[in-house]
């Protein structure tokens, strides 16, 4: 039998006895909307008062290859084929100038049972740091908060680090490479990599948002962002930088530089 190359394929197949009329029909329906299940087909030829079974409707499926709804399989796996390096930045980087690394994160903020997503970036160099929130946590939201940045820091940005989030990913990475910003990642799980960006976090939270009344209003929380900026870069005191505010250091920075002071 191993070697017996004869055909078994049947001489004459069965064919289907359901009128051509009405396969057409199924045909039709199916090539019209691909998405559509042989359940919604079996539904929609009932309300035709026509009787057919979804076995039927499967056949006629499974036998034109352009009625079979491979358009998503394939997106998917485009998408999961989407690959980014995940290169690490250096630890010079830190503290080699301003802008040479800014340290991007995300604060889930939670409001009488609303939930918001506070951004927050912060340069290495001179702590210079800004938040901003958000209603839902998205790589377009990402990207916005990003030009956001861009705009509000006195100086360039060489370089951006943030964690494997997945709304940095996508609209945000592209965005990177549109402006030819390098992005790099933490290892998984490592929020030392990003801490200072976790520690304005925590400063966000212990210094300013535990002694306020919130209310859950995306435009509040703007407005309550916009006044923390304006503290933590103007009013506020840092170890670091001798106690400095960032808005005195950066200006000491760019004087040095022969650079615009910095001012808001």
């Amino acid at each position: 039998m191993e070697f017996d190359t004869k055909l078994r394929r049947p001489h004459k197949l069965r064919e289907m006895t359901t009128p051509s009329r009405i396969l057409k029909l199924i045909y039709d329906i199916r090539l019209l909307d691909p998405s559509k299940s042989k359940y919604e087909i079996q539904e929609e030829l009932k309300r035709m008062d026509i009787k057919v079974s979804r076995n039927v409707i499967q056949k006629v499926i499974n036998r034109h290859i352009e009625l079979q709804n491979t358009l998503h399989n394939r997106k998917l796996r485009k998408h999961r084929n989407y690959k980014i390096s995940r290169i690490k930045a250096a630890i010079e980087l830190r503290e080699k100038d301003l802008g040479s690394l800014i340290q991007i994160d995300t604060k889930h903020l939670y409001i009488l049972g609303q939930r918001f997503y506070v951004f927050v970036a912060i340069d290495c160099k001179s702590r210079l740091g800004f938040v901003y929130p958000y209603k839902t946590c998205s790589s377009a939201n990402a990207a916005d908060f990003l030009l956001r940045v861009l705009k509000y820091f006195p100086f360039n940005i060489h370089a951006i680090n943030t964690d494997n989030g997945p709304e940095y990913l996508l609209n945000f990475h592209k965005l990177t490479e549109k402006l030819n910003i390098p992005h790099y990642f933490t290892h998984p799980h490592t929020p030392k990599m990003n801490a200072r960006a976790e520690r304005l976090i925590k400063t966000l939270e212990y210094e300013f948002l535990n002694y306020r009344e919130l209310i859950p209003f995306l435009e509040e929380v703007r407005k309550i962002c916009i006044q923390f900026n304006k503290f933590y870069n103007f009013k506020r005191f840092h170890r670091a930088l001798s106690y400095k505010t960032p808005f005195e250091y950066v200006n000491i920075l760019l004087k040095e530089k022969g650079g615009q002071p910095f001012s808001i």
